[in-house]
This record gives structure tokens, sequence and C-alpha cells, in this order.
């Protein structure tokens, strides 16, 4: 009977950590956290699912066909969660997200100005909303890293100034997030090496940050790499890491 108990109890106790999506991709079980949130198929679960297959496609595949059809398949989620919950932001900016990631493996313009049109649209509902400020710093920032200042303006509207704006906003609204002052300091090293002073003070306050699931982890073993280069002086360096610590960095 006691026996019987015990493994009632251990049951019970031991279950839940393996029973839901959010819970799987706080441990980083990113297939685990994919299946769990689409057979859950509530709003939240299929964010999870969708954020899950983008870790999938950033950092696990082998190469861009498989990224792309990774990305596809988050995008279906983020669409399935908004159409349960039309006013939910998170959902529809990470759907911004994953267009914006096939636009850059795709390297197309006219991908990247709808990604930024969902971004927009997100801020439209709540200019302060932190995901969708850091996603457009992203944005502006990427473009300018891969075009460079002049075409990325020509052809996307895209600039720095923009890129700083949205990313101080994010932090400013949610300054427990390594992620936003990690992403910024990453893209300030992919823009030019000489970003390195600014790229320093933002990953040193972020290591101080809290870690919350397993992409804040990743993000924070990020810094603390690049932040490594920086503090040995080794500014282009440190831009190379940063480029391959991005999504897709080593397709």
């Amino acid at each position: 009977m006691m026996r019987t108990l015990i493994c009632v109890v251990a049951m019970t106790t031991a279950t839940p950590a393996f029973a839901d999506a959010a819970t799987a991709f706080k441990d980083g079980r990113f297939a685990e956290a994919i299946k769990l949130g689409r057979a859950e198929g509530t709003a939240s679960a299929l964010v999870y699912a969708g954020r899950a297959a983008l870790m999938v496609a950033g950092y696990q595949s082998a190469d861009k066909a498989s990224a792309k059809a990774t990305i596809d398949l988050a995008e279906r989620d983020f669409a399935a969660a908004i159409a349960k919950a039309p006013n939910n932001l998170e959902a529809r900016t990470q759907k911004a997200i994953a267009m914006g990631y096939r636009a850059k493996l795709d390297k197309s313009p006219g991908e990247g100005k709808d990604a930024k049109a969902q971004m927009e649209a997100v801020l439209s509902r709540d200019p302060n909303y932190p995901l969708a400020n850091a996603a457009l710093g992203g944005w502006h920032g990427g473009a300018v890293a891969t075009l460079g200042s002049f075409l990325a303006s020509t052809l996307l509207g895209a600039n720095r100034k923009a890129m700083d704006t949205y990313f101080n906003n994010a932090m400013a609204r949610d300054p427990k997030s390594i992620v936003h002052p990690v992403t910024y300091a990453v893209t300030l090293l992919d823009i030019d090496a000489n970003n390195g002073p600014k790229a320093t003070v933002l990953l040193r306050s972020a290591v101080t940050l809290p870690v919350r699931d397993a992409f804040d982890a990743e993000n924070r073993k990020a810094a603390v790499q690049v932040l490594a280069k920086l503090n040995a002086g080794d500014a282009k360096g440190a831009r190379v890491l940063a480029r391959k610590l991005q999504p897709f960095g080593n397709l």
C-alpha cells in the first residue's frame, strides 16, 4: 500500500514538468514543446509551439531548405493562435518575426517589408509593447548590417536611428529581459566592429539579468561568449562570433 501511494505521489508531482508546452519550452525541450503545444491547441500553447519551431529553425537546422520548412510550420502555429485569440500581441509579433526570418533566408526585400508592416501593425495596437519594439529594432539593424546604410534606407526604409529608438523602447519597457540588450548588442556588432564599446556596456548589463527560460539561457550564453572577446580587446573577433550566434548564423 505504501509503495503504491509513493508511486502515485511521484507520478502526480513529476508529470506536470513534462505535460505542457510552456514547461517544455522553458526547459529547452523544443521538439517536445512543438508537439505538446499543437496537441494542447490553446493560443498560448500554440505560441510556445511556434517559438520552439523558430528555435529549431534558427539554431538546429542543417540547411536553408529545412529551416524554411520549419519557419512555415511556426507561422501556422502563430496564425492558429491568432485565430483563437485575435488580440494576442505575442502571437502577432512572433508571426512577423517568422516572416522576417524567411525574408532573411530568401534575401527578399518584399518579404522583409511585409514583416516590418506586421510588426508596425502590432505597435499600432500597443506602442509600448516591448517585443514588437525589439523586433523592429532588430529588423532595422539587420537590414543595415546586410545591405549597408544606403541600400537599407533606399530599398527598405531601414536606418540605424530607428534601430536605436526601438531597442531603447524595448529595454525601457521590459528592463528585466536579457534578450533585448543581447540582441541589440549583437546587432550593433553585426553592423560594425567599431560598435564594440556600446555593445560591451549592453552585454555587461545583460549578464546580470535573470534567466527565465531556455531562450534566455541561450542569450546569456551568447552574451558571455561575445563579451569575453570584447573584454580581450578583440572587437573584430566579437563581430565574427556575434554573426555566428545569430539565427541561421551557421547556414
